[in-house]
């Protein structure tokens, strides 16, 4: 048997499990970007607020998000389900009626996507570039 035919025959590995210490990482920063954009939310509605209490709503959005992704579940369960987290946490850490938690979290996540989009297309821009 030829070289060529025994590398057509052999399974072909896209992509293999991520390490524990991507996985860390990537839910560090995912969770680190969505308290900054948590902050911008509640500073929008609420005015003069705690970064720390931020820092308590960026986390379980990130870890849904993760999950998510590992776990090949439909991206439209895992928004619903970070969003309700999100507001849950918005609501037990700020102490705000329903209806000033909905709007911090409808809030939290236009500034997510809008800057999100924006980074991620600077990102895109630079690595882009011609050296």
């Amino acid at each position: 048997m030829s070289v060529a035919g025994s590398s057509v025959s052999a399974p072909l590995a896209l992509q293999t499990s991520p390490s524990p210490t991507a996985v860390l990482g990537t839910v560090g920063l995912l969770a680190l970007f969505l308290s900054v954009t948590a902050h911008l939310a509640a500073r929008n509605v609420l005015g003069d607020v705690a970064v720390v209490k931020a820092l308590g709503v960026g986390i379980g959005p990130a870890i849904i998000s993760t999950v998510t992704t590992l776990l090949s579940l439909p991206s439209v369960l895992g928004v619903g389900l970070a969003l309700a987290v999100d507001a849950g946490a918005i609501y037990l850490l700020y102490r705000q009626p329903r209806r000033t938690t909905a709007l911090i979290t409808a809030i939290h996540a236009i500034v997510t996507v809008i800057l999100g989009a924006v980074v991620g297309g600077a990102v895109i821009l630079y690595l882009s570039a011609p050296a």
